[in-house]
């Protein structure tokens, strides 16, 4: 018996030691304090149970080591005083796990959370997600917007314009400040990598829209940058100078500096290669919230000057930019009073030439339109931003903001056009040269008032909104139109004349929000509000007198006008709000007058609207970092004054716009659904949205064009059946430092849009299909690699002609590499490739091979000096193209971009903090 017994322990035990045993070991260190913790604890927890399985501590240096366990699943969780949390999960397989160098942060730069890392530390807080910048490796010099394309769902096209989860970045704060008003790249262009703590992401609602809405799977997202606590004791900045030494210039710098909780911030830009940091913002109003909808009034103050000439520039053409600008943030009175103040000054020249063919869809027919442009223009703008912000008390605070704005431009445009029936014969030719300057003045100013009550959750807001805008214009328009019959030609206009254009405009508006409890899960939200407009429009023409001055009036294509607008608008919401489920139903009502008093004419007409907005939505958390919604928004859509009235213009002789006063009341309804789930421990993020829109009586466009002359007028009409819809969906998994990340985006858009086609009605369908799987891979400092393939398929039809449809494929994507070289060097190349399938009508469809490159030299200790080498475009291939559809027409687009250059940079960063020593 005890032979059996012994023989039948030593069977186990050599099975037991059979089984192989590995270590889980790896270092700690304080990355603010720069030192190893010692004698932390850290223990070793089974994942599907947390039961403990080993425990030790780490040594004088940091280093720690687990006993030998088995093959599985294990969370190592280390804590030490003062220091938060850390829970990484541990996959033990076939060897030794070595985690290398874990960063412990102290509690007091967090909110005593435990921080979840799996090679990048992730925290959702509610709406909010929060990345911890230090656990995404970036290259030396990096800048913000470098960091935000390392991080898991974010992309950042060549605009510097983010999307995340799905969603545009209409907002970047930086300590929930703004940067320089309205100009989100100022910081994610200018501000350093490595002073940055963490990344917030959240919703871009206004409180008064998180009140009465559940969120939508179509509404922004607002970035908010932290900086280190270290970075704001003393000063920090960067100096960056770059040339060819021939033609490309390109300098930068920003100082910044805190005393206490004042902070001064400047910078300047010089360059000829890019535009400098510029506004992408949709905004109109500078610096303000969108507290105050002006949707009911929107469209009815007509300038005449509405294009932005900072905001899309900077792919096209050869720029010339010189930005500069100062901000001033300090608060006190134990913080509850704070006051922000910026100002910017951008000037931007371009010089740009473009060809164009667009192909027109007729019945049974085709045409062509080849147009030669050739622009120079220059654009200056002095933007300057303030808020104060007071807590009065605990309960009700008041923030006034206000933003100025003066604008003007100087453009030369020269315009060569002909246009050819299908036989290929001349029908028109244009030659066109015109002048013009224009200079805007615009002040916007709100104050909002927050009341909260003893009542939890019982709250009232008080908006009033103030604008004023001035616009002054004047242009000369020389232009010689040649029109052919039968081959010869036939006759000849010849346009000389001036046009000076004055508007101005004064809008007010005043909105309160009432939130009431009527229990624990059930709200309330009434809201009130009343907007009102006057604007003046005076639009002159001038022909030449006998003294061959600009100053015969030319009444035909003369148009003044006043204009009042006034808007009244009420909605109740019923919002439901519980652990899982949130939900907002209501309905909004308005009422808009509009009266028009044609000064030429001396006539007035008086046009009145009703407007009804419905909203449903719904939002389903079964779990933590899991999230469906829904939501669907009605709302009607009156037609602008631009569109009632009659603008006679003759600007473009063979392009012509008239107004239709018979124009109704459009109504769209949009549906949206989202969802989104997260799983931070294996890095793992999905997010997925999709948009459907419905519309009646929209308003599109009836397109004559006489094949004759090759003249097309154009004029707005109602149309039922059009549709539009948006869809998005990403899926990323990042499995931490050598390990290969993964993911996908398949995203599409398309529309049936109906109009007319010289009186034929034409229903015109477009869709775009866009896969883009990625991967990517990072080894500690040493190596990153990113690849990102990408397949789209454009279709496009029209009735009018359903055997000519422009259905084409587009190939390309994007890759990026850093490698570390010896001596402090490292090499790094980026790539974007377009190969565009060819369109019949259309020849010489390029194709880009855009292939940057650069190699850097670090200098100093603190590797705070950069030598920089980069070639830019090394295929000599960027080549500037556009190709887009219309429900009339096929356009193909070519314009100059800068193509091969090299140049030698030097960037050098510095910091010094409070306690005197030099970084």
């Amino acid at each position: 018996m005890r032979k059996s017994l012994l023989c039948l322990l030593l069977l186990l035990a050599v099975g037991l030691a059979g089984q192989a045993q590995f270590r889980i070991m790896g270092s700690l260190r304080d990355t603010t304090a720069k030192s190893n913790p010692a004698n932390a604890s850290i223990a070793l927890l089974h994942k599907k149970d947390s039961t403990l399985v080993t425990f030790t501590r780490s040594t004088a240096d940091g280093r720690f080591s687990t006993r030998s366990v088995a093959p599985g699943s294990y969370v190592l969780l280390i804590t030490y005083p003062k220091f938060a949390d850390l829970a990484e999960t541990v996959e033990v397989k076939d060897g030794d796990v070595d985690l290398g160098q874990l960063a412990l942060t102290p509690k007091s730069r967090l909110l005593e959370e435990v921080i979840i890392r799996t090679n990048a530390a992730v925290r959702i807080k509610g709406d909010t997600t929060e990345f911890a910048a230090d656990s995404f490796r970036v290259k030396e010099g990096a800048t913000v917007e470098d960091l935000l394309k390392r991080l898991p769902g974010f992309s950042v096209n060549a605009k510097g314009e983010i999307t995340t989860q799905g969603k545009r970045v209409d907002k970047v704060l930086v300590d929930g400040e703004e940067f320089f008003g309205d100009d989100p790249t100022m910081a994610t262009q200018n501000l350093s990598a490595k002073i940055v703590d963490k990344v917030q992401v959240y919703d871009s609602k206004s409180e008064q829209e998180n009140m009465r809405s559940v969120g939508t799977a179509s509404e922004g997202k607002t970035l908010n940058i932290k900086l280190k606590e270290d970075s704001k004791k003393g000063g920090f900045g960067s100096v960056q100078v770059g040339a060819d030494f021939n033609r490309f210039l390109e300098a930068r710098t920003m100082l910044n500096r805190f005393v206490g909780k004042k902070k001064v911030s400047v910078y300047a830009n010089r360059s000829n290669v890019n535009t400098g940091s510029l506004n992408w913002s949709d905004r109109n109003k500078l610096g303000m919230d969108n507290n105050v909808e002006y949707d009911e009034l929107n469209g009815y103050y007509y300038s005449f000057n509405t294009d932005d000439g900072f905001s899309d520039w900077n792919l096209k053409g050869y720029p010339d930019a010189w930005t500069g600008g100062a901000l001033f943030t300090n608060k006190w009175d134990r913080e509850q009073q704070n006051v922000n103040l910026s100002y910017r000054y951008n000037q931007l020249g371009n010089v740009n030439n473009s060809v164009s063919t667009t192909q027109n869809l007729l019945p049974g027919n085709r045409s062509f339109r080849y147009r030669d442009v050739t622009n120079r223009g220059t654009n200056r703008q002095h933007v300057v931003n303030a808020k104060y912000e007071w807590k009065i008390d605990s309960l009700a605070s008041l923030k006034y903001t206000v933003a100025g704005t003066y604008r003007n431009s100087d453009i030369y445009t020269q315009t060569y056009s002909h246009f050819l029936n299908e036989a290929g014969d001349t029908v028109n030719q244009s030659t066109q040269n015109k002048n013009n300057a224009s200079t805007r003045y615009q002040l916007d100013q709100q104050l909002v008032y927050r009341q909260a009550f003893m009542k939890k959750g019982r709250l009232l807001i008080l908006t009033l909104r103030h604008g004023l805008i001035q616009d002054e214009q004047q242009g000369i328009t020389r232009s010689e139109n040649l029109f052919y019959a039968n081959r010869t030609l036939d006759s000849i206009g010849i346009i000389d004349q001036m046009r000076r254009i004055d508007g101005k405009s004064g809008s007010f508006g005043v909105k309160a929000s009432f939130n009431e409890p009527l229990s624990k899960v059930w709200n309330l939200v009434a809201e009130y509000g009343y907007n009102s407009n006057h604007s003046d429009s005076y639009r002159n023409t001038y022909n030449k007198s006998t003294s061959g001055k600009y100053e015969k009036l030319d009444t035909v294509f003369s148009n003044n006008f006043e204009l009042d607008a006034f808007s009244h608008n009420g909605s109740l919401t019923f919002k439901y709000v519980d652990k899982k489920w949130r939900a907002a139903a209501g309905t909004g009502l308005s009422t808009v007058t509009l009266r028009l008093h044609d000064l030429f004419a001396n006539s007035i007409n008086t046009y009145n609207f009703l407007n009804i907005t419905p909203q449903v939505g719904v939002s389903f958390t079964p779990k933590q970092q899991t999230n469906f919604n829904f939501s669907y928004r009605g709302n009607t859509r009156q037609p602008t004054i631009d569109q009632l009235q009659p603008i006679r213009d003759n600007n473009d002789p063979l392009n012509v716009f008239i107004g239709n006063p018979n124009l109704k009341v459009g109504f769209n309804n949009q549906f949206s659904l989202g969802f989104n789930k997260s799983k931070p421990l294996k890095g793992i993020w999905m997010y997925a949205s999709l948009s459907y829109n419905i519309s009646s009586n929209d308003i599109a466009f009836k397109n004559d064009l006489d094949l004759r002359t090759g003249k097309q007028t154009y004029q707005p009409v109602n149309v039922n059946g059009n549709r539009r819809w948006w869809a998005w969906t990403n899926w990323s998994r990042d499995r931490g430092n050598k390990k290969v990340g993964y993911g996908f985006q398949v995203g599409g858009n398309g529309s049936i849009n109906n109009s007319f086609v010289n009186n034929n009605p034409n229903v015109s369908r477009y869709a775009n299909i866009n896969v883009n799987p990625n991967i990517s891979y990072r080894w500690d400092d040493h190596v990153t690699i990113q690849v990102g393939p990408e397949v789209q398929y454009n279709i496009s039809s029209s009735s009018l002609q359903p055997d000519r449809n422009a259905n084409y494929f587009t190939y390309g994507g994007d890759v990026e590499g850093t490698v570390q070289l010896p001596a402090k060097m490292q090499f790094s190349v980026t790539g974007r490739f377009d190969v565009r399938q060819k369109v019949a009508g259309f020849s010489g469809t390029p194709n880009n091979y855009l292939v940057n490159a650069e190699l850097t030299r670090k200098f100093f200790k603190d590797n705070s000096l950069l030598l920089k080498l980069t070639v830019n475009d090394v295929f000599n291939q960027n080549v500037g193209f556009n190709r887009n559809f219309d429900s009339n027409f096929i356009n193909e687009e070519r314009y100059n971009r800068i193509a091969r250059y090299f140049m030698l940079r030097l960037e050098w960063s510095f910091s010094k903090m409070g306690a005197g020593a030099a970084k």
